[in-house]
């Protein structure tokens, strides 16, 4: 009896040291957790630039002389090295106390009746080269003029002298009437097309950059490949940001695991039915009607490959996923793009990993008029920087861009 009540004393009088280890344990693995899932550790570097070697051309001189792309991004402190973290903040910081400053905003009808808008923002001073530049951007998937991420982009460009154009996604904005049976498709470029024809005729002395974003970036390659002749002399230069270049070769990586892209693919389904239910009378329950959506299937839907399945390709008349995907891809005519342009990504992109880009980038090697650039930190669109834990209000990827549109002015006018 005696051993026994000597034991459970030893066993008490442990506790506080079992406890002590415990909690070091405790504190030592989320330290470490953090420290791996920040990356605090990670260091900076200057961009990656490629491009061909065999010529002096365009592209090259456009990018030689740009002073960004010899200095590191540096993210901001403590945080800006996550990927995950750029990329969740890229929608919320920012100009987010901006007002909207739109001079005109233009709808125009297209031939299915639906309707496309526009923003256009005017220059807040002459440009220096004395030039007359519009930057027209095309923002990513279900978004538009009002994201914050194209209203701190426009307000910067403003204050350097350019021109802003800005794509609505069709569905995008919720006070803006869905007019025809439709939202926007990934692909699709007609609405920018018409976008550029009403711009230059509007602004006959204007030169043109186009800029897109992410999904916005699939639309603005593709347009630059199909663009009509009378608009390429007036096409300065494209550039692509974070995009992922390829439907059909993403599909496989939608379900992964890897950085999260499952969740950000539940993530970006849950945003496009929101999109689908606002508008839902004009772009759901007609297809519900005719049979040809099965409604309970796409509420269902957790990732944007079901919903595709059960609602994209079947309003855009393709009978099986892969042709539609094939459909709407960039990557099999990067080669046939006609003006100078520019693809930016970068490696810690959780949504777009590096499978996807480096065919890209192998092209750019080879290409006279493409480029291909690589950022060690960034995100998805995040690119914020600054030298404390709270971001600058203008992005590594705003200074960036403005850079890139003068050198292009410089050289290619």
């Amino acid at each position: 009896m005696l051993e026994a009540s000597s034991n459970v004393l030893n066993v008490l009088e442990s506790l506080p040291v079992l406890i002590e280890t415990s909690t070091f344990f405790v504190w030592f693995f989320s330290f470490a957790f953090f420290v791996r899932f920040l990356h605090i550790f990670s260091t900076t570097e200057p961009p990656r630039v490629t491009y061909t070697q065999k010529c002096h051309s365009e592209i090259r001189r456009i990018l030689e002389e740009l002073p960004i792309l010899q200095q590191p991004y540096r993210p901001p402190l403590l945080w800006g090295r996550s990927g995950h973290i750029q990329t969740a903040a890229y929608g919320i910081l920012g100009h987010v106390t901006l007002r909207r400053s739109a001079d005109q905003r233009v709808s125009l009808g297209l031939s299915d009746g639906s309707t496309v808008t526009f923003d256009i923002y005017e220059p807040l001073k002459v440009h220096q080269s004395g030039h007359d530049v519009t930057l027209a951007l095309t923002p990513g998937i279900a978004n538009s003029s009002e994201s914050n991420y194209i209203r701190t982009c426009v307000h910067y460009a403003q204050e350097n002298g350019f021109r802003c154009v800005v794509l609505n996604h069709i569905g995008a904005i919720a006070d803006v009437q869905v007019t025809g049976n439709r939202i926007f498709t990934y692909g699709g470029i007609e609405e920018l097309t018409i976008m550029m024809a009403y711009m230059m005729d509007r602004c006959p002395k204007a030169k043109f950059i186009n800029i897109g974003f992410s999904m916005g970036g699939n639309i603005t390659t593709r347009y630059l490949v199909y663009m009509p002749e009378n608009h390429r002399d007036r096409v300065l230069l494209g550039l692509s940001v974070c995009q992922g270049y390829s439907a059909t070769n993403s599909t496989p990586m939608y379900h992964d695991w890897e950085n999260g892209r499952r969740a950000y693919n539940y993530m970006i389904t849950e945003n496009m039915k929101r999109l689908l239910r606002r508008n839902y009378e004009e772009v759901v329950k007609p297809y519900v009607l005719n049979g040809l959506v099965d409604e309970q299937k796409l509420w269902s839907c957790t990732s944007i490959i079901a919903l595709d399945e059960y609602y994209s390709r079947k309003i855009t008349g393709h009978s099986n996923l892969p042709d539609f995907y094939a459909s709407v891809d960039c990557l099999p005519i990067l080669d046939q793009v006609q003006v100078p342009m520019v693809f930016l990504n970068a490696e810690d992109d959780p949504i777009v990993p590096k499978k996807l880009w480096e065919p890209v980038k192998s092209m750019a090697a080879d290409r006279v008029n493409l480029a291909f650039i690589s950022c060690k930190h960034g995100g998805h669109l995040g690119f914020l920087e600054g030298s404390s834990l709270a971001p600058n209000s203008i992005t590594w990827i705003d200074r960036f861009i403005i850079q890139l549109a003068n050198q292009s002015v410089l050289v290619c006018t």
